[in-house]
């Protein structure tokens, strides 16, 4: 099956699963949600969307056309997952128009008077100026043009490997080289920072601290070029590209950049400032942040790519320490990380970074996160995407009407069918259990559909012979099918469809000795390896059944303990699934809730019918 030079070569198998978490079923989503809310007269998606009115609309911002690339790399990874052909003609041309944006080895965001809102975004004004009627190319935004090249090449085989080393060699020639380092000055343009002007850099000067421009972090817009790099140099062992990273990566980890903690500070605006490290805590040493987590784990997830390449230990050790750290802003069981200290907000593009920081720091030894994932998935990502319309649309029905108007003439604004349309897309900034004035960002669905492919890859890892399976959640590969009943029941099945051994991680709440395998009613002898429990001499046609104790627990916890903006949670789970989580306060009017539903109202899973697609091949080099 391969109608459409989007669609991944692959074939569809009927099968009856368990109507439990379907990472491949939410990327069908998310693929609707995606191509629903492009603009196809500007061929861009639709940067924003607010539901906290009567009528919600979609709405462009400048960021647009550099994000672009994020959706363009996510499409063809769910495709991959679910081999859909949903509005495959408009993805194509999508392609089509992202690729007639570069020249000069570059991403550009070309000048045009239908998009006048191109060259403000946030402070930028204030920051560098009025804006020009100049091209531009945000240099994050090449980068992540670069990985959409990538994703292409390897999902549906596209010839894009001379494109790609195109926007490789011209993101090396516009770096600032000083001794053994390289950087991209926040100063260089001006809409936004980070900005290469078609007439050159404007102010090439170095950064002094992290937080400058825009988005308050320089180490960010860093993180993406040596991410692009890392990951093409892998793939074709291109020098430049290893060039690139080196040089890019020692800049992001100097101390200036990382370190400091938030204080407490009544005559701040926000009543707190970043001080100095607390005694006996290097922080800068150790990649510790104290605002905006999704920028620094953009730096973090291309350092840490590039020193999985060149076998950098002390980068690995940085990355590490720092992921750990981040997991003291959130609620680890629920998957819940506080990207924007001290307020209380979580992005969903840091939940693509968790999981994918999570996943490459086990497959590298340098940890064992896979219940991480697990919690993410299971929880915080599944409730951040959006799957309720019905639920959407009658908050929206309850909320005034809007007292503005469109900034900018049509098409800056869009109010056809927006529920229905974004059924599938991922919220911005969610509390733990609700999201307040709902709204998306379109940069959080592309960011966030991607962990969906990447707890899938994981989820289950084929080589001849062998299938191992890190998540219990259902999967079909090509030698091996998982079905999970959980959370109704501590249940598994696997489906075996070529000769093999298997080895099925056992999460941190059951236990190892407790588990049971059986094949016909027969029992399985199993040996242990870590938390894996490995079966072997399964032929094609066995059903094996991996069974194992499950127990509710409840707990609760604070988050920004010690502050005015602490709140408090409790939460009740079901092995790792929450079922509910109650705030200590009562929603208010603009609260939308979350985690709605989840009472299980059977013993057992209901099993439904589905025609699911096994690709012939899998990208894990993402």
């Amino acid at each position: 099956m391969a109608s459409s030079p989007v669609i991944p070569p692959g074939r569809l198998q009927p099968l009856e699963v368990p109507d439990t978490l379907d990472l491949a079923d939410r990327a069908e989503l998310a693929i609707r949600g995606m191509l629903n809310t492009l603009d196809p007269a500007l061929m861009t998606m639709y940067g924003l969307a607010h539901f906290n009115v009567r009528t919600p609309f979609l709405r462009h911002w400048s960021a647009d056309i550099p994000l672009d690339p994020k959706l363009a790399e996510a499409l063809p990874l769910l495709r991959l997952m679910t081999g859909s052909e949903f509005r495959a003609d408009l993805e194509q041309a999508y392609r089509t128009e992202l690729l007639s944006r570069i020249d000069d080895g570059l991403y550009w965001d070309r000048f045009t008077p239908a998009r006048p809102w191109r060259n403000i975004y946030n402070n930028s004004a204030e920051l560098y100026g009025q804006g020009r009627d100049e091209d531009f190319a945000s240099v994050w935004g090449v980068a992540r043009m670069a990985r959409a090249l990538t994703a292409w090449r390897a999902v549906n085989g596209a010839d894009t490997t001379a494109a790609c080393a195109a926007l490789i060699r011209g993101l090396r020639r516009i770096a600032v080289d000083r001794e053994d380092y390289s950087f991209y000055p926040h100063r260089g343009g001006w809409h936004d920072g980070f900005v290469y002007p078609r007439s050159g850099w404007i102010d090439r000067t170095e950064a002094t601290r992290d937080r400058e421009g825009p988005e308050g972090s320089v180490t960010c817009f860093q993180g993406h070029q040596i991410y692009a790099a890392a990951q093409f140099y892998r793939l074709t062992g291109d020098p430049v590209a290893r060039e690139l990273a080196d040089r890019v990566a020692r800049y992001a980890m100097q101390a200036k950049f990382w370190g400091g903690t938030l204080a407490l500070d009544p005559a701040a605006p926000d009543g707190c400032r970043i001080g100095p490290d607390a005694p006996f805590r290097a922080g800068a040493a150790y990649g510790h942040w104290p605002l905006h987590f999704h920028a620094r784990a953009i730096a973090l997830r291309g350092i840490l790519y590039h020193a999985l390449n060149v076998q950098d230990e002390r980068a690995i050790e940085f990355v590490r320490a720092a992921y750990e750290f981040t997991w003291s802003q959130g609620l680890r069981r629920l998957g819940w990380i506080n990207t924007h200290p001290p307020g209380l907000a979580c992005e969903g593009c840091g939940l693509a970074d968790l999981v994918g920081l999570a996943i490459r720091l086990t497959d590298a030894g340098a940890g064992d996160y896979w219940d991480d994932v697990d919690a993410i998935v299971r929880n915080q990502l599944a409730e951040q995407q959006l799957t309720d319309a019905a639920a959407l649309a009658e908050f929206c029905a309850r909320q005034p009407e809007r007292t503005d108007g469109p900034k900018y003439p049509a098409p800056f604004e869009c109010t056809e069918d927006v529920v229905n349309r974004s059924v599938g897309v991922f919220f911005g900034l969610t509390k733990p259990g609700l999201i307040t004035d709902p709204w998306v960002m379109h940069c959080c669905t592309g960011n966030a559909s991607q962990a969906l492919y990447y707890a899938w890859e994981g989820a289950l890892r084929e080589e001849p012979g062998a299938a191992t399976v890190n998540l219990l959640l259902n999967r079909s590969g090509r030698t091996l099918d998982v079905l999970s009943h959980l959370p109704y029941e501590g249940r598994v099945d696997l489906r075996v469809k070529a000769p093999l051994r298997a080895a099925v991680r056992i999460p941190h709440w059951a236990e190892p000795a407790a588990t049971r395998f059986e094949r016909a009613g027969r029992p399985l002898e199993t040996e242990r390896v870590g938390r894996h429990l490995v079966v072997r001499g399964l032929q094609p046609g066995d059903l094996v059944t991996v069974t194992f104790p499950i127990r509710e627990s409840s707990a609760t916890y604070t988050v920004n303990a010690g502050t005015p903006a602490a709140a408090t949670y409790h939460l009740r789970f079901r092995a790792s699934t929450a079922l509910a989580v109650e705030p200590a306060a009562p929603p208010g009017p603009n609260d939308f809730l979350l985690y709605r539903g989840r009472a299980l109202r059977t013993a057992s899973a209901p099993l439904r019918p589905v025609q699911r697609f096994v690709a012939d091949r899998v990208f894990a080099e993402w």
